[in-house]
């Protein structure tokens, strides 16, 4: 069987007993080797990418462009990388639900795990209305909250690597700057959608964040997480608000099935009325590489230009930012270069 293979639920707790019997898991990189750090999605690691001097850390993503978290579970790859890893980076807030108990056994003196939302504050975090208890784990849906998160990732790799701490610094500050500016951006994109067509209908309930920071409505199909197919009251119900609205578009996820989305074109047809099912848009995951999607950066910049253009707003604050940042949009990975090429 691959090394890549998915493990069973008899293998991975025996890997977690592994991991908890290590008294540190690392061992220390080749001379003049990156040190290896591992982020759990590509939202976490972009920040860690941009904030790690590239001579001392190499970061690994876990989780592939356009594979959903929710339901993704560890492969005995992961898990290597984890043993070996110097730093681990995750979201937390339960995002990564089946690889939660692996980050918990892989936290140890000399390779810490960190989840980098913990120190939100308490009250930023939203609870849906689903009884279930457990947080909304979107959170990078609202720039202004993962900026927030700049502030543990620096200060554990400051520690990690203290030789490097006024780099450091310096790439927090610069990308913080970055991300200040994305907000503003995306901001202005969903302001400028009319008000009778401001209102995102989705695959499953991952824009509350967004909704809260840049005042879109929002309804879906499915609730936080995917892990249960929408029922046919679920379907009337979107259909109901779609054509009292006459909203012209829905939009498709890229990491989540768009079955039910279809269901819903079908029953507003049905009523006479037309519906765009529009998308993807990025939630869950990055884009492939090479897509405008495929950095955090340009998956909010995407989705904004998306919203806007179909909705019927402006995207002339999209030509501000290219303008500001010397970047286009079409080349989101080169939205990032000005700060990752600094020596």
């Amino acid at each position: 069987m691959s090394v890549r293979s998915t493990l069973s639920r008899r293998e991975f707790f025996t890997w977690l007993a592994v991991l908890s019997g290590c008294s540190t898991g690392i061992s220390s990189p080749p001379f003049n080797r990156p040190a290896s750090l591992v982020a759990s999605t590509g939202m976490v690691g972009d920040l860690v990418r941009e904030l790690v001097p590239p001579s001392l850390g190499e970061v690994t993503t876990l989780i592939r462009p356009g594979v959903d978290p929710h339901l993704y579970r560890p492969t005995r790859a992961d898990l290597l990388k984890v043993l070996n890893a110097r730093v681990i980076f995750s979201s937390g807030l339960h995002l990564e639900g089946r690889m939660d108990a692996l980050f918990e056994r892989a936290d140890r003196p000399g390779r810490p795990s960190i989840a980098i939302t913990s120190d939100i504050p308490k009250d930023q975090i939203i609870y849906p209305d689903d009884h279930s208890g457990r947080p909304d784990p979107h959170l990078w849906m609202d720039v202004s909250l993962w900026r927030a998160t700049l502030g543990l990732i620096a200060r554990t790799l400051k520690d990690v690597f203290p030789q490097a701490q006024d780099e450091i610094v310096g790439r927090e500050a610069q990308l913080s700057d970055v991300l200040a500016r994305l907000d503003k951006t995306v901001e202005e994109m969903v302001a400028s959608i009319p008000e009778p067509q401001r209102l995102l209908v989705t695959s499953h309930d991952a824009f509350a964040y967004f909704s809260r920071r840049y005042h879109i409505p929002v309804e879906s199909i499915q609730g936080v997480t995917t892990d249960s197919e929408p029922g046919v009251a679920d379907i009337d119900r979107l259909v109901d608000i779609i054509c009292s609205r006459k909203l012209p578009a829905i939009f498709t996820e890229s990491s989540v099935n768009d079955r039910g989305l279809r269901a819903v074109v079908e029953g507003v047809k049905a009523r006479g009325h037309e519906l765009i099912l529009a998308g993807p848009l990025y939630t869950d995951a990055l884009g492939e590489p090479g897509s405008p999607a495929d950095t955090y950066v340009g998956m909010m910049l995407e989705n904004a230009l998306q919203m806007a253009s179909i909705l019927g707003g402006s995207t002339t604050p999209l030509d501000h930012w290219t303008q500001s940042s010397g970047n286009t949009h079409s080349s989101s990975r080169g939205l990032f270069k000005p700060l990752s090429s600094n020596p």
